[in-house]
């Protein structure tokens, strides 16, 4: 649940970011006794059989691995979560504060926003002995912007809390009201900025964190101790059961290939977007030699859309900013009624909008960078981009 109702009244609403409980503390403790019992485990047994050997394996890895999760969810959170969205009346617009302790802010105007909705997200309950696997079903109360940017706001377990929630949103807030905020935003110091004549450029670098490796390490080690015993093991599996776990271990390749692939440019990638009165240029540098790796140009009159969308329980295929052209967005609407076209647009990259990939910058760090650059573009080429 990213955010909880923290208060309301005639002049705002505020949510605020939900409070881990005792999760982590959960998570370090159950992941302390698999590895103790690990540990004991390889000190104290000397068989090598199965499934004697997997258990040597895999109680140490999950312990490790829970331990990690338990300490590293909080930071996770507080870089990716926004700690309040607050409507706040009087100014005509929705605050978000990623830390209060920086105050570091950034804000949706109330004529940018279309309407609330709910979305609806199914998870499936681990089963038992006693009780099988079960679909659950949990209602999202998004914020849809008219540019087509969502915001989560909150979560409940059923339809009709949600709707209580988007009830007391549509009455409470007023979206008639005139934004008071300066629109001059400040660019995070994550990126460079460049000023020429006629020209800006802005400049950063992703990072990958170290979480992410050590997570594909663990989990890889686990999958395949878990799937090695079926090949090593005495169970009289058939062809067709090998075939399937064969078919399981490409599809497992396939998606770590893409992973460490994505990891690995990131790493080793320096992007850029530059802005003149005729075109917008996006680029992809070799961050040791600054050799050139990708570009793309946009006429700038063709511009419509600069969208950045926040939804940490929603798979986007896609992270940062998306700058849009007509076309683009002519294009997508025809993909959805011929999902094979957009598949294969996807892998080749033709008909695609560009997407900015910015994980080095948090929620609000990409809407600041959002809206400047919608107001770049509208001094550059004196147009109404949404």
């Amino acid at each position: 649940m990213p955010h909880v109702l923290k208060s309301a009244d005639a002049h705002q609403i505020i949510f605020e970011r939900a409070k881990d409980g005792c999760t982590n503390t959960i998570f370090i403790s159950v992941g302390s006794v698999f590895m103790l019992i690990g540990v004991a485990f390889n000190l104290l047994s000397t068989d090598t059989d199965f499934p004697f050997v997997l258990f040597k394996i895999l109680l140490p890895v999950f312990g490790v691995g829970a331990i990690a999760a338990g300490i590293a969810a909080p930071k996770i959170a507080k870089r990716t979560i926004p700690e309040l969205i607050s409507f706040q009346n009087d100014q005509g617009a929705v605050v978000i504060v990623m830390d209060s302790s920086t105050k570091q802010t950034g804000h949706i105007r109330y004529d940018e926003i279309e309407k609330f909705d709910i979305y609806m997200e199914s998870r499936s309950s681990s089963s038992s002995s006693n009780r099988p696997s079960r679909i659950v079903y949990y209602y999202h109360v998004l914020l849809r912007k008219k540019d087509g940017g969502e915001w989560f706001i909150t979560e409940s377990k059923t339809q009709k809390e949600a709707e209580e929630i988007i009830q007391q949103l549509t009455a409470g807030i007023k979206l008639t009201n005139p934004c008071t905020i300066s629109n001059n935003q400040i660019l995070t110091p994550k990126l460079s900025k460049q000023e020429g004549i006629d020209k800006t450029i802005i400049h950063w670098q992703n990072k990958v964190g170290l979480f992410t490796p050590v997570f594909l390490v663990f989990f890889s080690i686990a999958f395949l101790s878990i799937l090695s015993t079926a090949f090593t093991s005495n169970f009289g599996l058939n062809g067709f059961v090998y075939l399937v776990i064969g078919f399981i271990l490409l599809v497992f390749c396939l998606v770590m290939f893409v992973t460490i692939k994505k990891m690995i440019k990131e790493a080793t990638t320096r992007y850029a977007i530059s802005i003149d009165r005729s075109a917008l240029e996006y680029y992809e540098f070799s961050k040791s030699s600054g050799t050139m790796k990708n570009k793309k140009s946009v006429p700038l009159l063709e511009v419509c859309s600069i969208v950045y969308s926040f939804a940490p329980v929603k798979n986007y295929s896609t992270s940062g900013l998306t700058i849009s052209t007509k076309k683009d967005i002519s294009q997508s609407k025809e993909n959805k009624d011929n999902p094979l076209t957009e598949l294969k647009n996807l892998f080749s990259g033709k008909g695609q909008a560009i997407n900015l990939s910015i994980t080095a910058l948090n929620p609000v760090e990409c809407l600041q960078l959002e809206s400047w650059l919608q107001d770049l573009i509208k001094k550059k080429g004196n147009l109404h981009v949404i």
